[in-house]
C-alpha cells in the first residue's frame, strides 16, 4: 500500500465513524427547541409557520455556538 491508499482507507474509516456517531445521537425536536412559544403563538402560528421562526432559529444557533 502506498500513501494514497493509506489516506483513502483512513478517510473511509473516519467517515464510517462519523456516521455511526451521528446515527447514535438522539433525534432532536427543533420545532419545540426553536419555538418556545410567544405570547401570540397558537396552533396555526407555531413552528415554521410563524413569522418570527427564522429569528428564533438564528437565536438558538447562536446560543449553541456559545455553549449555552
Amino acid at each position: 500500500m502506498d500513501d494514497i491508499e493509506h489516506a483513502q482507507e483512513r478517510e473511509q474509516k473516519d467517515r464510517a465513524l462519523c456516521l455511526a456517531v451521528a446515527r447514535n445521537q438522539p433525534v432532536r425536536d427543533y420545532v419545540s427547541e426553536v419555538c418556545t412559544g410567544c405570547d401570540y403563538a397558537k396552533g396555526s402560528n407555531r413552528g415554521p409557520a410563524c413569522d418570527g421562526w427564522r429569528e428564533c432559529l438564528v437565536d438558538l444557533q447562536r446560543r449553541e455556538r456559545h455553549g449555552r
